[in-house]
């Protein structure tokens, strides 16, 4: 990878977690062998991490190979994102140049394909009057320290950075990557959630997707809070999460060749949808007391719990086509470690 990416070795037992097929018999996996990931980073400045470790590290997606994606707080409180492949991290930076400064600007990684291709965003930084006064879809607009409008989107191709933005759009996260380059994730204007509106750009152009009474429709409504977290390599199923503004409740959604359908198990509206792979079984998270991880199987068994020991709170946030699981949890002292499980 190019001059803005450093690596580093680290040791961790899962070789294997791209190399598994979906059972035939699906509803007799279980998942109990979790691999903790916490990245390796510099006790010395710039980054300051406690005992060489990152302060919070998350995982967020997994390919068919076994390569993970997700991102790190160092111990300045700056996030990075970061490739875990073949047991060596690689850190992934957005240049500043995209933005117009110098420097790399706080990036998380959070979708891989295949093929290799990442997407993620990043936070363009306060920089009047150039931030400020250029368009709304600009990829150094941001307007206020701290807005939502300056979160972008990225894709990592073939070496080289490129932003992803909607037209007319501040703000976009962008979540999940397909083989053939669809990427799909949300935008957002000034409120993040409150005006958040799932999307999917294809070679085609852009689609965007919002929930309504429990009904899939254009985004020309005005019912936001929706967002789509990933999809079939089809894109006939995509899955994500919406909050019903009026009650607070929080529901997973499955968008099936156009019909919508709520997803609100384990916990009636405090659940959401993170991905989903080729087979269909979907991961995500659902809170009673606490978050937990949780994996739907396709044969519409009961959901599998994932929370590895001694967590207080957890969350499954990406799945490959074998059934491995990556995410994170946070342990009963505070720190949040990534996860990685493989089905027995």
């Amino acid at each position: 990878m190019r001059g803005n990416l450093t690596s580093s070795i680290v040791t961790l037992c899962f070789i294997c977690a791209g190399l598994g097929f979906w059972p035939r018999s699906a509803a007799a996996q279980s998942y109990n062998f979790f691999t903790t990931i916490d990245v390796p980073c510099s006790a010395a400045p710039p980054t300051n991490c406690p005992n060489g470790k990152a302060r919070a590290t998350s995982a967020q997606g997994i390919n068919a190979g076994g390569d993970v994606v997700g991102f790190y707080i160092d111990g300045v409180g700056k996030t990075h994102g970061y490739l875990l492949r073949g047991g060596q991290f690689t850190t992934i930076e957005v240049p500043g140049s995209i933005a117009g400064v110098a420097g790399n600007l706080p990036t998380a990684a959070r979708g891989i394909n295949a093929g290799g291709e990442i997407v993620g965003s990043y936070t363009a930084p306060f920089n009047p009057p150039v931030s400020t006064t250029v368009g709304y879809d600009s990829p150094a607009y941001c307007p206020a320290l701290g807005s939502p409008a300056c979160i972008k989107g990225f894709l990592y191709s073939s070496g080289q950075f490129s932003v992803v933005l909607v037209p007319g759009h501040p703000g976009v996260i962008a979540q999940r990557i397909t083989q053939a380059g669809d990427i799909y994730g949300c935008l957002h204007d000034f409120l993040l959630m409150d005006d958040m509106l799932g999307f999917v750009r294809t070679r085609f152009g852009y689609a965007s997707l919002a929930v309504h009474g429990g009904e899939l429709a254009d985004g020309s409504l005005t019912k936001t809070d929706s967002m789509n977290n990933g999809a079939t390599p089809d894109g006939r199923t995509i899955v994500g999460g919406w909050t019903d503004l009026s009650t607070g409740l929080t529901f997973g959604f499955l968008v099936k060749n156009g019909g919508f359908g709520t997803y609100d198990a384990p916990a009636p509206g405090a659940t959401w949808i993170w991905d989903i792979n080729p087979a269909g079984a979907f991961v995500g998270f659902f809170h009673d007391t606490r978050n937990h991880g949780y994996i739907q199987l396709p044969d519409g068994s009961a959901p599998i719990t994932l929370d590895p020991q001694n967590s207080i709170n957890a969350s499954a946030i990406g799945i490959n086509p074998g059934g491995t699981v990556v995410g994170q949890y946070t342990d009963t002292s505070g720190h949040v470690h990534g996860f990685i499980v493989i089905p027995d």
